[in-house]
Order: C-alpha cells, then sequence, then structure tokens
C-alpha cells in the first residue's frame, strides 16, 4: 500500500512536469465496468471480492462490494474483460468476453449462490450496445466492420456511416454547417482553427474505431453544433500482432462516364490512364513488457494520380472549356503510439502522428465555375515537417471513489497553394498579364489565373483534465465529474493573387484568349499584401452529475462554460465572449434491466467563433482584400475607388457573441439479445444569435465598412428536425451491420459562418442582370435579400444507409461478403445569376425561392469479396476485391456543378464531375497475424 502511494505521488510529479497547462478532457477514450453482486432472492451482497481481468493486455484490479453488492471499475482502456466474483461460502462467478467501449459503461450484474463447497460457474458477458448513461445519438463505426466493407480508405469516409449526415469530406450533420464539427484524435481537438473543417488527416489502418455523436451530447463536449468526431486509434498487446497491405487500382478497369454533355453534344467519357496505383500499408504492435508496456505503429505511403476530372463547361465556348485535368497525389500517413499501465490503475500513453500530402488540384473559385486549367489552385496539405500531431495522456484510478485524466498535445498544420498551370499566352486586351484570374459576365466562369498563391499555418497547443466522483448519496449512485481545458491558437496567413490583380470583364474567349471589354468593366488591384499572424484562446469548464433515482429512473445534468477570446495581427482583440450551455439528459429503464431506454435530452450547443473573424474581418493585413477598384472607360482603366478594410475602418463589435442552437430529443432504444439494438430518435434544432454582416459604403473616405453582428431568429432563420431509425449487430454468429434510415428538413435563410450578402449596402443601387441577361439596376436589399429562405443546399429529405459483412467460415478458407449501400433525396437548387460587382464585390441573384429544384433521389451499392486462409498459426494470407457502385448508376448528384443561369440551360449539368462516379474497382492483397 505505502508503495502504491509512493508511485501516485511520483505519477502526478511526473504528470505535472509535461503537462504544463492543463484543460478540458472533452470526453474520454476510456470505459467502465459497474455492476451489482447479488443473492438468489436478489438482494445485494456485501463484501464480495470482484476481481477484474484485461484478457489481452493482462493487468488486474480488485475492489470489494458496498453495502449495496455495487462495484465500479473507472478508466479502462476499451477490449475484453473477465469478471471474477468470489465470497466464502458461495459460488465462484466468471463472467468472461464483457467488451468495454470508449465513453459508455458496460454493465455486468451477478448472481451468486450458497454453496457447500467451492463452485465456479462461467457465463458470457455483456457489450454495451445500449447504455443509461450515454443515450446520445451517437454511433460506433468499428474497424471490425469497415475492415470488411467497400468503403473510402480515411475516416472522413466512415463518418457518413452515422443517420442525419450529409455532405462529403466535411459533412453536415443534423441540419449544422460543414464548419460546425469538431474533430478528434485519441481526444485531441485537430478541427481547423480557421476554417472550423477538419485540419489532419489520419492512417486508416491505425484506427480502431470513429465514434460520431450528432445529438444529446453531454457536457463534456463543447463548440460544435454539428458532429463530434473521434477517431480512436489501436493499442498493442500482449501478443503481437501486424498486418501489410497492397492495395491496386487503374483506372483502365474502371467503367466510363456515361452520356454526353446537352450544352454542346459531347460525350462525358474520359481519358483513362492505363497505370498500376499501388498503396503500401503496414501495422505492427505487440508488448515490450508484457502486461505493462506496449507499442503500435500503422505507416501507409503511395503516389496516386487521380482519374481525370473536369472543370466546367461554358454554354458560349463549349470546345475551349471542359476541360480534362489529373492530380497526382504524394502520400505519407503514419502513427505511433506507447501505452504503459504503470500499475493496475495508472495508464500513460504517448502518441505521435503525420499526414503530408501534395499534390491536389482545387477548384477555389468554386465547383462549377472554373472553366479552365489555368483557373486551378495546386495545393500541398499538411507538409509540417515531421509530425503534425503529439500528444501524452494520463490517467489515474485513486481507490474506487475518485479518477482523473489528463493530457496535452500540440498539432501543427500547414498548407501551401500556388497556381495548377500558367496559361501558355497572355489575353489579348486590357494589358492583362498571364495569370491574372478573369471572371467573364458571358458565362459566369473563371479563366486564366488560381485563386490563391501562398500559405497557411495553424499551429495550435491544448491540456486536459477531468476529474471524477462516485458516490452514494440518499440511497442513490452518483457520478461527478467536472473538466477543464485550454487551447492556444494561432493562425498565419499569406495569400495573394497571381499578379495581384482580377478582372471582371464583358467577355473572355478561352481558344482565341481575346477579351471583350465594355463600359464598367472592373478590374481590382490587390495592394500591400503581407503575412498575417492572429492568435485565440480558448478555456472551457464543465460540471455534470450522473445519478440514479431508485431502478428505473437515470439522469445526466451538467453545464458548460466556454470563454473565446480572439487576437488580430496587429494586436487587438476582436473576439471576447463567455457562454454557459446547459445540458440535461433523463432516461426511463422500462424494466430496470439497462435494455429497454426511454430519454429525452435538451442541450444547448455554442458555435466555435472562428479564427476566420479576426483574420479576415479585423486584420489590420487583410488577404486578398485591399485592393483598388478601376473601370474600364472605353480606352483605358481609370482608378473609381480603394477599398480598404481591416482594423482601420472595421469597428470592433465587442458585443459579438458565437451563435448557438437548442436541441429537444426524444429517444427509445431497445437492446436485442447480446449484440444487437434497435432505436427511433425525434431531433428538433432551432438556431439563434447567428452572426452576419452589413457592410456599407462610406462616401467620406471611400471605405466598405463590414462589422459582423448578431441576429434575432425573427430575422434570419435555421430550423432542423428529423426522425432516425437506426439498427446495429455487433459481430457474432459470422455476421455484423448497421443501419438507419433518416426523414429530416433543413431550411432557413442563412446558411454561412459568419457572412452572407444579406443586409449588404441596404441605402444603396446594385446591379444586376435579369432573365433575360440585361443589366439591371435596383435597390441592394432586392438583390441580396430576395428569395433567400428555402431549403438548405444540404438537405436531403430521405437517407437509407445499410453495411453488413458475412463471414462464411470453412475448412480452409473463411470467405467474407460485405454489401454497403446508401440511398438519398437529391439536393435541392434554384434559379440563380452573378452578378456585377458593387465596391469589389460580387453578389449574386435568386430569381426563385431557394431550395425550389431538387436533383432526382439517388443510390449507390457498394460491394466486397474477402478470401482468407491461414497456412499456419495466427498467420493469415488473404485477397480482397471491392466494387463500387456495382450497378453502375451515375445520375446527377452534385448541386454545385449545374448552370443555375435562367434559360434553356439551366439545371444542366457543366461537367462529368455532377454526376455519381461510374463503377470502379479495387483489389488489396494481404497477410495478418
Amino acid at each position: 500500500m505505502r508503495s502504491r502511494f509512493r508511485f501516485t505521488l511520483i505519477a502526478l510529479g511526473i504528470l505535472a512536469l509535461a503537462v504544463p497547462t492543463f484543460l478540458l478532457a472533452d470526453g474520454t477514450l476510456l470505459g467502465t465496468v459497474s455492476g451489482r453482486v447479488l443473492d438468489e432472492q436478489g438482494g445485494g451482497v456485501p463484501g464480495v471480492t470482484v476481481e477484474l481481468i484485461s484478457a489481452d493486455k493482462g493487468f488486474r484490479r480488485t475492489q470489494t462490494t458496498d453495502a449495496t453488492g455495487s462495484f465500479k471499475f473507472a478508466l479502462l482502456q476499451p477490449g475484453p474483460y473477465t469478471v471474477r466474483t468470489s465470497l466464502s461460502g458461495f459460488t465462484t462467478v466468471e463472467k468472461t468476453r464483457n467488451i468495454v467501449a470508449p465513453d459508455k459503461t458496460t454493465d455486468v450484474n451477478v448472481t451468486m449462490r450458497l454453496a457447500p463447497t467451492e463452485e465456479k460457474v462461467e457465463v458470457t458477458g455483456e457489450v454495451p450496445l445500449v447504455d443509461k448513461t450515454n443515450t446520445s445519438a451517437t454511433t460506433t463505426v468499428s474497424s471490425v466492420l469497415t475492415q470488411k466493407l467497400a468503403i473510402g480508405r480515411s475516416y472522413q469516409t466512415l463518418i457518413q456511416n452515422a443517420p442525419g449526415v450529409t455532405g462529403g469530406a466535411n459533412p453536415n450533420a443534423h441540419g449544422a454547417l460543414s464548419s460546425n464539427n469538431q474533430y478528434l484524435f485519441d481526444g485531441v481537438d485537430t478541427t481547423d482553427v480557421t476554417t472550423g473543417t477538419f485540419g489532419q488527416n489520419f492512417n486508416y489502418e491505425a484506427i480502431d474505431e470513429v465514434v460520431v455523436s450528432t445529438s444529446g451530447v453531454s457536457a463534456e463536449y463543447g463548440r460544435a453544433q454539428g458532429a463530434i468526431v473521434n477517431v480512436i486509434t489501436k493499442s498493442g498487446t500482449n501478443s503481437f500482432s501486424g498486418s501489410a497491405k497492397l492495395i491496386m487500382t487503374n483506372d483502365k478497369w474502371n467503367d466510363d462516364n456515361k452520356g454526353k454533355n446537352p450544352a454542346n453534344g459531347r460525350l462525358w467519357n474520359r481519358t483513362k490512364f492505363d497505370k498500376d496505383i499501388y498503396q503500401k500499408a503496414l501495422t505492427l504492435g505487440g508488448p515490450v513488457w508484457k502486461d505493462h508496456l506496449w507499442f503500435f505503429g500503422a505507416y501507409e505511403w503511395y503516389d496516386q494520380p487521380s482519374a481525370f476530372q473536369q472543370t466546367a463547361t461554358s454554354p458560349v465556348y463549349p470546345n475551349g472549356t471542359g476541360q480534362n485535368y489529373q492530380q497526382s497525389l504524394k502520400v505519407k500517413l503514419w502513427d505511433g503510439k506507447i501505452t504503459f499501465q504503470a500499475t493496475p490503475s495508472h495508464l500513460f500513453t504517448v502518441q505521435a502522428n503525420a499526414d503530408p500530402i501534395n499534390g491536389f488540384a482545387v477548384q477555389y473559385w468554386g465547383t462549377g465555375f472554373v472553366a479552365e486549367k489555368e483557373a486551378l489552385t495546386e495545393q500541398d496539405q499538411n507538409d509540417c515537417g515531421g509530425i503534425c500531431v503529439k500528444q501524452i495522456r494520463w490517467s489515474g484510478v485513486f481507490g474506487s471513489n475518485f479518477s482523473a485524466e489528463a493530457l496535452y498535445a500540440e498539432q501543427k498544420g500547414d498548407i501551401f497553394v500556388r497556381p495548377y498551370q500558367l496559361a501558355s499566352m497572355a489575353p489579348d486586351g486590357g494589358g492583362i498579364a498571364i495569370g491574372s484570374p478573369i471572371f467573364s459576365f458571358n458565362d459566369n466562369l473563371y479563366y486564366n489565373g488560381a485563386t490563391f498563391d501562398g500559405f497557411v499555418k495553424r499551429p495550435r497547443k491544448q491540456a486536459n483534465l477531468a476529474v471524477n466522483l462516485y458516490q452514494q448519496l440518499f440511497g442513490n449512485s452518483h457520478q461527478f465529474k467536472a473538466g477543464v481545458d485550454y487551447q492556444d491558437l494561432k493562425s498565419v496567413a499569406f495569400f495573394t493573387y497571381p499578379t495581384n490583380n482580377v478582372y471582371y470583364v464583358t467577355d473572355f474567349n478561352p481558344v482565341t484568349r481575346h477579351v471583350t471589354l465594355s463600359p464598367n468593366d472592373e478590374r481590382d488591384t490587390f495592394v500591400d499584401p503581407a503575412q498575417s499572424i492572429s492568435s485565440g484562446k480558448i478555456y472551457g469548464f464543465y460540471a455534470l452529475d450522473k445519478f440514479e433515482v431508485g431502478k428505473h429512473l437515470f439522469f445526466n445534468i451538467g453545464a458548460r462554460l466556454d470563454y473565446q477570446k480572439g487576437d488580430s495581427d496587429i494586436g487587438q482583440t476582436v473576439i471576447d465572449t463567455t457562454r454557459i450551455s446547459p445540458r440535461l439528459t433523463g432516461v426511463y429503464d422500462v424494466f430496470g434491466n439497462g435494455k429497454t431506454l426511454a430519454s429525452a435530452a435538451y442541450g444547448r450547443y455554442y458555435q466555435f467563433l472562428i479564427q476566420d473573424i479576426a483574420d479576415s474581418v479585423y486584420s489590420g493585413i487583410p488577404q486578398q482584400q485591399n485592393h483598388d477598384v478601376y473601370l474600364w472607360d472605353g480606352t483605358q482603366w481609370v482608378l473609381d475607388q480603394q477599398v480598404r478594410v481591416g482594423a482601420g475602418t472595421t469597428p470592433v463589435n465587442h458585443n459579438l457573441k458565437p451563435s448557438y442552437l437548442d436541441e429537444f430529443n426524444v429517444a427509445f432504444q431497445q437492446q436485442l439479445g447480446n449484440t444487437m439494438a434497435v432505436g427511433v430518435r425525434g431531433i428538433y434544432r432551432h438556431w439563434n444569435d447567428l452572426i452576419d454582416d452589413r457592410k456599407v459604403f462610406e462616401a467620406s473616405t471611400g471605405n466598405v465598412i463590414t462589422e459582423p453582428m448578431n441576429f434575432s431568429d425573427d430575422i434570419l432563420k435555421r430550423y432542423y428536425k428529423a426522425v432516425e431509425v437506426t439498427f446495429d449487430k455487433r459481430f457474432s454468429r459470422n455476421w455484423q451491420a448497421s443501419m438507419n434510415y433518416t426523414l429530416s428538413r433543413a431550411e432557413g435563410n442563412q446558411f454561412n459562418d459568419y457572412t452572407s450578402q444579406l443586409f449588404d449596402f441596404a441605402n444603396e443601387n446594385c446591379r444586376h442582370r435579369d432573365v433575360n441577361g440585361t443589366q439591371v439596376t435596383e435597390p441592394c436589399p432586392l438583390v441580396t435579400d430576395l428569395n433567400r429562405y428555402g431549403l438548405a443546399t444540404y438537405d436531403r429529405t430521405h437517407q437509407l444507409k445499410a453495411f453488413t459483412a458475412y463471414t462464411l467460415p470453412l475448412s480452409w478458407v473463411a470467405i467474407t461478403a460485405a454489401p454497403a449501400f446508401i440511398w438519398r433525396s437529391g439536393l435541392p437548387y434554384q434559379e440563380q445569376r452573378s452578378t456585377s460587382s458593387l465596391h469589389g464585390y460580387t453578389f449574386t441573384y435568386f430569381f426563385e425561392k431557394r431550395g425550389s429544384h431538387r436533383l432526382p433521389s439517388a443510390y449507390q451499392l457498394d460491394f466486397a469479396l474477402e478470401g482468407v486462409f491461414k497456412p499456419w498459426g495466427p498467420l493469415e494470407v488473404g485477397v480482397k476485391g471491392e466494387v463500387f457502385n456495382l450497378t453502375n448508376q451515375q445520375p446527377i448528384v452534385d448541386n454545385t456543378r449545374l448552370t443555375l443561369i435562367p434559360g434553356s440551360s439551366f439545371g444542366f449539368p457543366t461537367s462529368r464531375n455532377s454526376f455519381q462516379a461510374p463503377r470502379n474497382y479495387r483489389l488489396t492483397a494481404l497477410v495478418r497475424f
């Protein structure tokens, strides 16, 4: 006992040195085993010795049941455990294969009977599919299933398995924006500090499971209104294990694009390239010191030229646009992890990873608005000089009533951008140089130049501390939890336009490179480009109480306080806000056995006030904003005005608050046997204090004043409502499955982080083109505010998702068949046209209500077939074939790649990328042990 106490002091001392600043643990990666020991009459048995044994790591913990026969083991590494109960005069009961899952409680109730002689009873343990201590809308996407499916090799793809999630790599979850999610790697926040989107990629083979929480989330989590995504990585065990994979693709294997371009009659078929692409992936894990110290590592590398993509096709110049282009990625993804169970009660983890991916070709002008390769941007991502994320984590249990967790981490992500391809000749007319971006009003497309040339760097330091107290009060069991988190953020940006000019012209012919200029065509010349460095601080505090009332009721009552502070690049504090988020969940355990649960929850969720507000709106060194506006007078460019934004012209709104949503949800969950569960959930979400900006032209100075502010919900509106049905089947009897259906609606009039066109230049006139393309001048509110209320661009009425795998074990080979099916309603769109610019700003005019049209519904069926045989001992050798879009359905699925200008071409696809990708194939050779 004295040595254990001495170790605790040493451990805390080491932690104090290693973690100079603590922060709140945003949830836990560890799980809990709790239960009661009962006699044959159902009464609690005190004084029973309860031993907990990790099946794959070997460590043990021991407790004695309290006066009610209860016991609890907290902060356990995920995996299978054995619970053994013993007391003189009673049978010894051993329950095996009790599965511990992150942030869940596994109930293990044991009945012991009197026995005159020593007797041992063995039974199969529990799997926590339904958990009254955590009834949030959480989807756990396990590698046990995903390694069998035909599915994209990224955690971003796995997020799509969750109900109520739409979109791509940065999804919309339950009506929230794609910038409202939070991305955690083993609890480390990797969300991009400026954009609010994902900030890191990750080695797919290192993923143990991805936990996606989208509704009813407890007070441990904050500053997210969409999905909270926690990527949980694999760890070593007492057995050596590893894998080697060679993943092969070739565009020549794949089907071609169907149909033809309705604008010009050209076929959508692409130029295939006959080249085998190889991805190599290795993993290895095992013990360094059995029962105490383990390691795990994963490395994946490959060069990957993509299938040919296509720029938008101009309805005016179809032969000079719709160009094929190809990106060639160079990818290196690695992860390393050391886990140290210093004593049965103290766990340390050290981890690092990196994810440099270079060679992206991006349509940063907007998908569907880039007409030729010269307008594309090339991007290198997270080339962060070796290590992108590093962390140290500790958890400790002190007796049966107190436990704690702590984390310190550093993350950095660097992005470099440059022109994808320079034009071969300068445009003819207007003195436009090679590389200068050109926007043509004749077809609303961009030509000749990239969107960006520069870089961003967004380092973050963070630390977490959380403590738990388990206590019996008034005959009820309580878990009190409190935590604090801290983040130190920076955002470094340097962006220019190539040549520092952007042109808005009447017409540009990409074949002849001829520019047609008319009076009032515009040249924006950007001035004084320089590096901008803003900073931010985040503090979070939370407290909650999870407690039972009698046999049937369980509550989780908590609140969190979040403080956000942001300074501009000239050191001016522009964000300074503190907000409190109440969270309340009530659960009724219908039969008192933890298997049939009815729950109701209310929660308030605040937006992460993204650093971009400090970077752009309040920047003293703004990026791509300060410019001189020149108008063409028929013979030359004449200075019309100077646009200056930033600290000198933007008054700080010291009352700016993050937007928040109030969410109400009710749910019913039923566990079926030991490995299946079904559920139904109703969700209603209502946003408040949405942020927007009003732009005002100040004639006396010639400047545009831009100030973000909050608006009441009778002015800016955003709503989401849904009903979800789920079914989950953990692996047993050779098959596993995850299925869900969502009926939902997302609507409103503002779907931006903090800026839209609403309210801009309210007392002025704006130029726009009418349905016939004729230039019209009207009051700006008629241009910027009209027809804005309606369906969100990401709204899906129906979504059905089903993922399943069945393994047929034969005498010499195990064959696994794994179909995956997704069916969705099409996305909405409406007639619209980009307008001429005012004071350097371009507007979009809506000719009809937002979301007046909808793409057709679409489905995709993927299929994987894997065969594995064991030539010797634990060694497995196999091959896996995958077919994506098995039925080769190619409907239009992208509402950003459509012709939205009113007229005979409205609703036409603008490139082959508008359609669902054709049937394609992937082959994997694998070795596992």
